[in-house]
């Protein structure tokens, strides 16, 4: 039995956006642009494969043992912003590995979707943190117009077209109204997250206007189980996280760092990590 491994890949710092819950310019807006070399991209690509090899070994998988293989969410910035963004997807065609993408909307036009689609994308996820006015002081003016225009194009190219929200304090009473408008623009699948504060100085402000208490959390889960029963049949999917039926919701997070020795890892708790050679 196959079983898809689900990796979260981030290739690039690169973006078109500084979005105020960004967690890679939380302490600078002006840090340096760290962005993965051609050479790590294929190291990555590599490892991941043996990496899943070594979890389908009958010592690691005992009795629930299947063949896994990767599933790369390839994430920045903006990730179609890596100079070598289009090799890097040659690359995983090359090997049949699936991916998809988690992307802004300003480069997407008909053809740029088509050429996704016959790379192998499968998934094109973008961001609406609030209804107009909202997510656009969190992103940029005009992106929330750019990415209920742009949804479309992916859909008509055969790409799942899927929208996340990360919900905070500053928009949680606007999420019922955006699931009505995902709906409305026949999104394929809406998922949404809480929104975990940064240690950033830059984001304090920000971090005090997101906090949410529990009850009022559970309120809004109320509200959008109802909304959800309301849309069963719409087409449109309703995850609280985005991982695919059937998929094993195994996932890890591989930031890019440049060459050099890369930040101390913090001591783990006894038995949570396995570490294959």
């Amino acid at each position: 039995m196959e079983q898809y491994f689900s990796i979260q890949w981030h290739i690039t710092d690169t973006c078109g956006q500084r979005c105020k819950h960004c967690y890679i310019f939380s302490e600078d807006n002006s840090k340096p642009i760290v962005e993965m070399t051609w050479e790590q991209l294929q190291a990555v690509v590599e490892t991941s494969e043996a990496m899943c090899k070594n979890l389908s070994h009958p010592h690691i998988a005992g009795e629930r043992q299947s063949n896994h293989i990767p599933f790369f969410y390839i994430t920045g910035g903006d990730p179609i912003l890596h100079k070598d963004f289009w090799r890097l997807l040659e690359l995983l065609k090359s090997k049949n590995i699936a991916f998809s993408l988690m992307g802004n909307p300003f480069y997407l036009r008909g053809e740029v979707c088509e050429k996704l689609y016959t790379a192998g994308c499968e998934r094109y996820q973008m961001s609406l943190d609030g209804l107009t006015e909202t997510h656009d002081t969190i992103h940029k003016n005009g992106s929330f117009a750019e990415t209920l225009e742009k949804i479309p194009l992916i859909n008509n190219a055969g790409i799942k077209s899927v929208i996340m929200t990360t919900v905070s304090g500053t928009n949680i009473h606007e999420i019922p109204a955006l699931i009505d408008t995902v709906v409305k623009n026949h999104v394929d699948i809406f998922a949404f997250a809480r929104y975990c504060p940064t240690s950033g100085l830059a984001n304090q402000a920000f971090d005090k206007s997101t906090h949410i208490m529990p009850d009022e959390y559970q309120a809004f889960l109320d509200i959008c189980w109802r909304k959800f029963e309301t849309y069963k049949d719409s087409g449109t999917t309703f995850k609280e996280w985005a991982i695919p039926e059937g998929y094993e919701a195994k996932a890890i997070v591989l930031l890019g760092y440049p060459d050099g020795t890369a930040p101390t890892v913090k001591p783990r708790k006894e038995g949570r990590i396995i570490r294959i050679a």
